[in-house]
């Protein structure tokens, strides 16, 4: 029996920050599952900051295009959701191949005044695996990683 779709407000992801066209050139997509404690403001949230488009909404869970390359399922969870959320060691995000890409969703993030829970940084500075990095927490607790390699061949 198919799942039956909830019918919502439509949310269009803010413009200009993702690509969310389906990767016609790869095999695989990423696929992330978390929770949420509210189905409508998690849609909203991802759309509306961070750009990701909704593809669909069931009673239980909204699903996303991440940029194309990511299916971001976020579940329903009427359970107590972690109240201080940690960078370590459960988060999840995207990783830019170009800085101007990355630069354009750091921008976006203080211009809408998200508070930031690991303030833009250079992480491992002078070495290969240097990459600008800030984490930011989406309305249900869950850490949301934005990083981009200065080698991007490097960003595996």
């Amino acid at each position: 029996m198919a799942e039956e779709l909830i019918e919502s407000a439509q949310v269009e992801p803010v413009a200009g920050l993702l690509d969310n066209t389906p990767v016609a050139a790869g095999r695989y997509i990423a696929h992330v599952a978390i929770p949420c404690r509210d189905l409508e403001e998690t849609a909203r949230w991802y759309a509306q900051v961070l750009g990701a488009r909704p593809v669909r909404m069931l009673k239980d869970r909204v699903t996303f295009s991440f940029g194309g390359v990511l299916q971001l399922v976020c579940h329903l969870e009427r359970r107590a959701i972690e109240p201080h959320p940690r960078a370590y060691p459960r988060h999840h995000g995207l990783t830019f191949l170009r800085m101007e890409d990355f630069a354009r969703m750091k921008a976006h993030i203080e211009k809408l005044g998200i508070k930031f829970l690991v303030r833009p940084a250079l992480r491992f500075p002078n070495s290969a695996h240097e990459h600008q990095t800030f984490m930011v927490v989406d309305p249900s607790g869950n850490v949301v990683e934005f990083k981009c390699y200065v080698r991007p061949e490097l960003s595996y």
